[in-house]
């Protein structure tokens, strides 16, 4: 998905609620100035947060085999 917060880069949604923690913690600590495990500005951070506001997640995101990656990348 696309958005103008984003600088319409295209970017992966969050999927599980482990993603959103880690999404919430990381812009708290850019909010206090401190150096965060990610490059994304916060305006970015808060837009995923948003676009994952209200949904059901699951804890953890699915992992994918191995088959399934190649399937989908057409090999």
């Amino acid at each position: 998905m696309t958005t103008a917060k984003c600088g319409y880069k295209r970017h992966t949604p969050i999927t599980s609620e482990a993603q959103r923690g880690f999404f919430g913690a990381e812009l708290k600590r850019k909010r206090e100035g401190k150096r965060g495990r990610t490059k994304m500005p916060q305006e970015e951070l808060v837009s995923h947060l948003e676009e994952a506001g209200g949904k059901n997640l699951p804890a953890r995101a699915k992992a994918r085999s191995h088959a399934a990656r190649k399937k989908r990348r057409g090999f």
